[in-house]
């Protein structure tokens, strides 16, 4: 995704941040597929794929169940290290 992805788009990238964290205040602080899937416009499967390539930092729960930590997709979102 990175920061030409339209979530992180703003004029600067302290404002981008700001905007970013007030868009997701409204989620929980463990996001699911589903959340990830509204945030972004990927479908749920394809958020899933990249759940288990590791390329978005999620864990597994009980075997079926993934999650990722609202502060670490802010970062993914961000262009940071996942």
């Amino acid at each position: 995704m990175g920061r030409n992805h339209p979530i992180c788009q703003s004029g600067s990238d302290g404002a981008a941040l700001g905007a970013s964290v007030e868009l997701f205040s409204a989620y929980p602080d463990l996001l699911t597929p589903a959340h990830i899937s509204e945030l972004t416009g990927f479908t749920v499967e394809y958020v899933r794929k990249l759940c288990r390539e590791h390329k978005i930092p999620a864990v597994q729960v009980g075997g079926r169940q993934w999650f990722v930590p609202k502060p670490r997709f802010i970062e993914y979102v961000m262009g940071g290290d996942a």
